[in-house]
């Protein structure tokens, strides 16, 4: 990204123009799947609303954005509901993900495909990735997001090559074509001695 898209992103912060803070309802139906301890790292956090949900689930969280008007959002928003985030800002096209390992990477509405194998690199074993992009088939319907953000069909799960799927799901999710995906990375296997 550019300092122009930093100010893009900022702009857009001081606005208002964010969404709320609430993590997505299709996230409560696999509530089983997910850590509620360890590591977590929210990627292109903006204004921390995954943020925001890992620390209420009791992980221990580090939201990583370009924006520092939408960390600082987070940050602010975190105060208020009485839990701990850590901001780090980064410009992803060029600076690499804090080390981890995490236990928990979510990246929603972000695309970057050659950001995939960094983020299944920083988890865990056992980690779990939890991502949502809008698709293509958005031009459908939609003059936004531009082409540039919209994802390939099955990009996602390209992007979780290795990993286990645990959930996907991709096609019209209310007004939106979504691709949405949760894959664990294989747990250490003990050798057995002969």
């Amino acid at each position: 990204m550019s300092e122009s898209d930093r100010e893009k992103w900022d702009e857009r912060f001081r606005s208002g123009d964010h969404g709320g803070h609430e993590a997505p309802g299709w996230l409560r139906d696999l509530e089983s799947e997910l850590p509620g301890e360890g590591m977590a790292i929210d990627v292109a956090a903006g204004a921390g609303r995954m943020a925001l949900w890992m620390a209420r689930r009791g992980l221990d969280v580090m939201a990583v954005d370009i924006s520092p008007v939408g960390l600082a959002l987070a940050r602010e928003a975190a105060a208020d509901e009485g839990v701990q985030i850590r901001t780090e800002i980064a410009d992803l096209t060029r600076d690499s993900l804090p080390e981890g390992p995490f236990d928990l990477v979510a990246c929603f509405h972000y695309r970057q495909p050659d950001l995939f194998p960094d983020m299944r690199l920083r988890l865990a074993p056992g980690g779990i990735l939890v991502a949502e992009l809008p698709t293509l088939r958005n031009e459908e319907r939609h003059a936004t997001p531009s082409r540039r953000w919209l994802a390939e069909p099955n990009e996602l799960i390209w992007g979780c090559a290795g990993l286990d799927i645990v959930y996907y799901r991709e096609g019209w999710l209310g007004e939106r074509h979504l691709a949405r995906v949760v894959a664990r990375k294989p747990a250490l296997r003990r050798h057995s001695r002969s």
